[in-house]
């Protein structure tokens, strides 16, 4: 079962991903751009909390786990990781403009159903890295959480009003969303709970690199040429808030000391 912390955290991230998705849903309200400054620097807290911390906590258990393993496996999971959400993301926006390019069909409920779906998959990873980490590291980890999923959760549910599905089937989705990350917590606190020290250590290690990956996407690639670290930081104050995620967390990262021992 998650620790205190962690059902703050699940409680916390439901209230954020509701505020942020309730009311499209509701009124079916116009898109704006509402949170510029808050995805940059979620930004540079998402490149700073893969780089600094998780992707070398990951090789810091590979290590403990498998010693004479000289592989990065930890790399290579992160990698793929990233890859994969890019590979979705791609087929994603072939999809919406295809669909979009025949009028008849641009309500289709295909496009939104694999946002749903595009989005939630991160977000189970980056609920399982809170769910395996210390409390210090889940602090910030809960953090970029909540500064993405407001914003996500706006995004999703104006897909989901603009599609053909009816009100009952949108509700459903967005709550398989909602859902996503308090699922991936209680995940990576199963998996401390149950596993023998090798096999918890390898799985806590692979969990951290597949977010580690999953982080680096939120940072850099998602949504492609919309990703805040594209549109948001080719502004001063944009790129200032970035550089303010990556310092806050670092100075973190440097305060807390080494990264994830989770021994």
């Amino acid at each position: 079962m998650p620790s205190p912390f962690g059902w703050f955290s699940i409680v916390a991230i439901v209230v954020a991903t509701l505020a942020g998705g309730v009311p499209p849903l509701r009124a079916n309200a116009a898109q704006v751009d509402r949170y510029p400054l808050g995805e940059a620097f979620a930004s540079g807290v998402f490149l700073a909390l893969a780089l600094a911390m998780m992707l070398p906590a990951s090789f810091h258990l590979f290590e403990r786990a498998l010693p004479h393993v000289d592989e990065p496996i930890a790399s290579l999971i992160a990698i793929s990781a990233l890859l994969a959400l890019l590979g979705v993301s791609h087929l994603v926006r072939h999809l919406e403009r295809d669909l979009h390019e025949d009028e008849a069909i641009a309500a289709s409920p295909l496009v939104p159903l694999l946002m749903t779906v595009m989005i939630a998959i991160p977000s189970f990873f980056l609920g399982a890295a809170l769910g395996v980490s210390e409390t210090e590291q889940a602090v910030l980890i809960l953090i970029a959480i909540l500064l993405h999923k407001s914003s996500a959760a706006f995004a999703l549910a104006l897909k989901l009003t603009d599609s053909s599905l009816s009100v009952a089937r949108v509700r459903i989705v967005f709550a398989l969303f909602v859902l996503a990350t308090p699922a991936g917590i209680f995940f990576g606190s199963l998996v401390g709970g149950r596993l023998g020290t090798e096999a918890l250590l390898i799985a806590r290690g692979s969990v951290l690199a597949m977010a580690a990956g999953t982080f680096l996407f939120m940072g850099t690639l998602n949504e492609l040429q919309s990703a805040p670290l594209i549109k948001r930081c080719r502004h001063w104050r944009g790129f200032a808030a970035m550089l303010a995620g990556i310092g806050l967390t670092v100075c973190a990262r440097l305060l807390i000391g080494e990264a994830h021992s989770l021994g």
